[in-house]
């Protein structure tokens, strides 16, 4: 009798065409909030799974190059859900859909959710949009036994009954991590600490706020303690995906250490790793040691603030 897996997870791939603000493009490039959020768990831990709803378009053998195989793939006659991506010189990005909205939704929210949880899931990376059903989904995660970290989707366009629903499922996630725009929308603009205690009161022990190069401000709620988080040092390459991986790096960083200087060491080398390459970082033999030695040059620079 095989044992089961214990499986870190995440849903949702996007095929990226990315433009530069110079004009150079990649098109095609297996990416997505999940699956960036993945790769940054597979720096760390083994046993992780993307599960996704793509179309006969998506080429299932890349996943393998960034340590994945293909369980988690719902495969239908949909297409792939794509997206430009538009760099500006001042590092924004836009992302245009290139599929209906139709198909969008369908390969990245409902198709996904209506699945039944994996059994073999603990611990998850859980993106929020705010749609209809993402309450209850949430919920069947969270009495599956699954801890779950979180990140919210939240474009200029949000609703106010969509914020609502992101705010009524952060009671059942352990860690968020939104960036500085999702902040100001779900609780207004005002001092940072009082930002990120009153999202903490919702429910999550650890507010992770996203702050790009600048690296992060973890608040740890149980301690009433906030901790600055250096970015990684990196050779900039294309930093789509890097707050994702982040995600990605503090759940396993926390579940396999309990540590917060640990977990926050790691997000932060998952997303310096990350923006290293076009792309999900490809899992070559000495990848995982350099992930391992680049997280303790960092972790004495995580400092708490007093």
């Amino acid at each position: 009798i095989c044992a089961r897996m214990t499986l870190f997870a995440s849903w949702g791939i996007i095929l990226d065409d990315v433009i530069f603000p110079d004009g150079r493009s990649a098109m095609g490039r297996p990416g997505g909030g999940g699956l960036y959020a993945v790769s940054g768990m597979r720096l760390w831990q083994e046993n992780v799974v993307i599960y996704a709803a793509v179309g006969p378009d998506f080429d299932a053998s890349s996943l393998r190059e960034i340590g994945l195989d293909g369980r988690g793939l719902i495969v239908n006659e949909r297409p792939t859900p794509r997206a430009w991506q538009l760099f500006e010189k001042d590092g924004t990005r836009t992302q245009i859909p290139r599929v209906t909205r139709g198909d969008w939704n369908a390969q990245l929210v409902e198709i996904v959710q209506a699945e039944p949880v994996d059994p073999d899931i603990h611990w998850a990376h859980f993106l929020g949009r705010g749609s209809e059903s993402e309450l209850a989904r949430v919920r069947q995660l969270h009495e599956a036994g699954i801890l779950l970290s979180a990140e919210p989707i939240v474009g200029e366009d949000i609703t106010a009954a969509e914020l609502g629903i992101i705010q009524q499922c952060l009671a059942y996630f352990t860690i968020f991590s939104p960036g500085e725009s999702e902040l100001r929308h779900l609780v207004g603009d005002r001092p940072v600490q009082d930002q990120l205690r009153e999202l903490a009161q919702f429910g999550p022990r650890f507010i992770n706020l996203r702050q790009g190069a600048k690296g992060s401000l973890v608040y740890d709620g149980e301690a009433d303690q906030f901790w600055q988080v250096p970015a990684a040092p990196a050779q900039v390459v294309d930093v789509t995906g890097a707050g994702n991986a982040y995600c990605g790096g503090f759940l396993t960083g926390w579940v396999s250490s309990g540590s917060l200087v640990q977990a926050a060491a790691q997000a932060s080398v998952s997303a310096a790793m990350t923006i290293e390459q076009i792309g999900p970082r490809p899992l070559q033999p000495e990848t995982l040691a350099e992930a391992q030695a680049r997280t303790q040059a960092i972790q004495p620079l995580i400092q708490p603030l007093v």
